[in-house]
This record gives structure tokens, sequence and C-alpha cells, in this order.
């Protein structure tokens, strides 16, 4: 039984006369019949009855009207939620995001530009950490992520860079350094510096260390069980110093005070990544476009930055992020 079947049978229901069934489907009366006939052996049972100079339905062919009717609506609906699915006007996707990055990224603001363009796509946030994100979009657990370390080389995804920004001390304003209008490592050998656990980021940390390196300088970290919280208000105590992005300038306790260093090239990275093979599925398209218009970036990249410029150290996540 084919749907063909179904839509004669309900043609012929409604007309009650096969010539005149025939008119409305543009076929011919002859392979109507056959296809009436066919469908008619198939089910095993008569569908119409001879009424004067047309047809009507026996009381197996009410029966079979109601479901053929259902079907075909059935099978309307499947055809048009599958065009919708094709242009993106349905469907799902789930956005991983690095929790204390939503921020930065200006997700909030993303994920409500894209709900208002797509209302009939279903939105699923999913907070996971940057390092997890990779991995996720692997299995299919998400569409998107949103996380400040860019994917190791490999064709099968693609990452664009959202904004960049570099990271400087903050310490307590009555240090002896807070006067000074902006510093250089060599100002930082005697500093004890504070951080959140290694398990929150041990690439970043790595990263941090490897840069300070680069000056000659052995980084000593101290208090790495505390969350960033609890370490911001540890630096207003001159308990020690510690890193952050330059935007967190304007949000940083009273008693603490962001300070440039000139020469630590230390660049916070914030990414959206996504699989290479999603390039043209609709929703994924739309939503990377919602993000490049609010972040005003153009960039898209397919590897990650190569070694012998700053070290990509990434992110804000880290720095706020709790224990």
């Amino acid at each position: 039984m084919e749907l063909r079947h179904l839509r004669y049978f309900v043609a012929v229901a409604e007309a009650e006369h096969f010539g005149r069934a025939a008119e409305q489907l543009h076929v011919s009366q002859s392979p109507l019949s056959r296809q009436i006939a066919q469908l008619e052996e198939e089910i095993g049972v008569e569908l119409f009855v001879p009424s004067g100079r047309g047809v009507k339905l026996s009381a197996a062919g009410r029966s079979f009207l109601e479901g053929a009717r259902a079907t075909l609506a059935r099978a309307a609906l499947a055809v048009e939620d599958a065009r919708a699915t094709a242009q993106g006007r349905i469907g799902t996707i789930v956005v991983g995001f690095d929790g204390a990055l939503a921020d930065a990224l200006l997700l909030p603001g993303i994920v409500q530009t894209f709900r208002a363009r797509h209302p009939r796509v279903e939105v699923r946030l999913r907070p996971l950490p940057s390092e997890e994100q990779v991995a996720a979009l692997r299995d299919g657990k998400i569409s998107v992520g949103y996380g400040y370390h860019s994917p190791e080389d490999n064709p099968l995804f693609h990452f664009r860079v959202l904004y960049r920004e570099r990271v400087g001390v903050v310490m307590s304003k009555s240090h002896r350094l807070a006067a000074r209008r902006a510093l250089r490592v060599a100002d930082l050998k005697q500093e004890r510096f504070l951080w959140p656990p290694r398990k929150e980021g041990p690439r970043l940390q790595d990263d941090i260390i490897a840069a300070f390196r680069a000056h000659d300088h052995r980084l000593e970290l101290a208090h790495e069980e505390a969350s960033s919280d609890v370490i911001l208000m540890l630096v207003a105590s001159g308990e020690g110093l510690s890193l952050f992005p330059e935007s967190a300038a304007s949000t940083l306790l009273a008693g603490v005070v962001f300070k440039r260093v000139r020469d630590l090239n230390v660049v916070i990275l914030g990414r959206s990544v996504w699989r290479a093979m999603d390039d043209k599925d609709p929703l994924v398209r739309s939503l990377l476009e919602i993000t490049n218009s609010v972040h005003g970036s153009n960039q898209t990249e397919r590897r990650p930055p190569r070694s012998g410029g700053p070290p990509s150290l990434l992110v804000r996540g880290l720095l706020r992020s709790s224990s």
C-alpha cells in the first residue's frame, strides 16, 4: 500500500464518483479504478458499493476513510517538518558553554536573539568546561561550544576567536606596587600568586607558568584550594597577587586594583567551536552568524595559533570559577 492509493481512495470517497475523482486528481479514470481495485485486494475488503451512477462507501470503507485521512495528514506533516528542519525553522540545538564565560561571551544576548529568530527551535543550554567541549561535539552531545581554548589542529572542528584580552595583575591597594601605572615581570619576582585549583584548568595554569618562565621567573602559586571570589578577598587582605583579565578591572573589590604588565604576553581567547561537517547546518550557521554579529568579528580559523607568538592563555572562566 502506498500513499498514492490512500489519496485516490479519499478522492473517490469524497466525490462519490470515479470520473469526478479522476478529474480532481488529473488522472485517467481507468488507472484510478485499477488503483482502487488493487487497494481493495490488498486489504481484503470492498470499500465502495454502486449507488446510481456513482458509488458510496461500504461499512468497511467508512471505517477505512478515517484512518486514511489521518495517515495522509501525518505524512503531510512529516514532509513539512522535514522541510522546516532543512530550512532551520524547527529542530533542537544544544549549546555547551563554560559557565564563567557567559558574560565575556555575551552569551545571554546571543541566545535571546537566536530564540527570537527561531521561535520553534528548542535551545538547550549545557554548562560544560572548556576542556570537555570538543569531546562533547565529537560525541554529538552539543552542537556548538563556547569556551576558552582552541581545539588542537584537527580538520573535524572549526573555531572562531570571539575576543582577545590581555591578562594583568591584581593586588591590594596597599601593596608596594599599587601606585605604579604599569609593571614589568621583573617587578613581580618576589611576589606570591594566588590561583584557583589546578583541576579547574591545568592547561591554563601551565601556560601561565610558562609565560613567567620565559622571563626567568619561577611562579609561586598558593591557596589553590580557593575560589576566585575568595582569592580576591585574600588579595585585598595582602596575602598575595593574582592574574585577571583586563576587563575585570571595573568589577574588582574596593580594596583591589588592576595593573597592566607590559611584557607579560598572556592573551585570553574566547572562542566558539563546532564540527566542520555542521558548516551547512542551518541552525548552527544561524547561531554562529548571530554570535559573529554580536562580537563584531569575521575571523574564522581552522587551526589554533602556532607556537612562537604570545602564549594562548585563556580565560576569564577559570579566574571566576568557583571550586
